[in-house]
């Protein structure tokens, strides 16, 4: 009669298919998630990486873009600056020349306009009443002659008498230049009794109206 307690071949036999069927489903199990897990890396390789390179590139296309945008701001500033500078020399070439062209003109009113001084009579030799001959040679056209040339500087010597003629109440007016007629001058004299013809005014010409 069999022991019951003694384990048989059948239960021998299902024990180690039991077994095997555990390992089996182990490695099934590790399998898996080995497989799991390579499939999360390679999705990260494939799209995180790929997520960094495209920031990447749009972090270089910035800069790229930022430093262009730099160098172009940098070159409208400095073409502004040469153009605001060339301006500034332009309108200050003009102002130069404006302000000679006033200058120039300054000193030809300046010789236009009559200087009065305060000259005192050149002394006659005429005495009693005085009426003004105006006679070439006469006393009265050697006198203005020689005040003619006290107030304009000219030497008798050196001076031609373009015209001499009546200029109001005992006064005359004179227009001489000197012999180069280089400087001509009009010339305003006033008699004064017992001490001769005394300059009142003398204005500088620009040119000789008679010549």
């Amino acid at each position: 009669m069999k022991d019951p307690k003694k384990p048989t071949r059948a239960n021998n036999n299902r024990s180690s298919k039991t077994k095997e069927q555990a390992i089996t489903r182990n490695i099934t199990i590790v399998l898996v998630v080995v497989l799991i897990l390579s499939l999360l890396f390679l999705a990260y390789t494939l799209f995180g990486g790929g997520g960094n390179d495209d920031e990447n590139s749009f972090l270089d296309n910035s800069t790229e873009s930022s430093s262009v945008s730099s160098q172009s701001s940098e070159e409208e500033s400095s073409s502004e600056s040469e153009s605001s500078e060339s301006s500034e020399s332009s309108s200050s070439q003009d102002s130069e020349e404006s302000s000679e062209t006033e200058s120039d003109e300054s000193e030809d009113a300046d010789e236009e306009e009559a200087t009065e001084g305060e000259w005192e009579p050149v002394g006659t030799e005429q005495t009693g009443e005085h009426v003004t001959n105006y006679s070439e040679g006469s006393q009265d056209r050697i006198e203005i002659k020689r005040a003619t040339s006290v107030a304009t500087g000219l030497s008798e010597n050196d001076m031609i008498e373009w015209w001499v003629g009546n200029a109001g109440d005992q006064q005359v007016e004179t227009t001489v230049s000197n012999k180069d007629q280089t400087d001509t001058y009009r010339v305003v004299l006033k008699w004064v009794d017992g001490q001769g013809w005394q300059p009142l005014e003398v204005e500088k010409l620009s040119d000789n109206p008679y010549n």
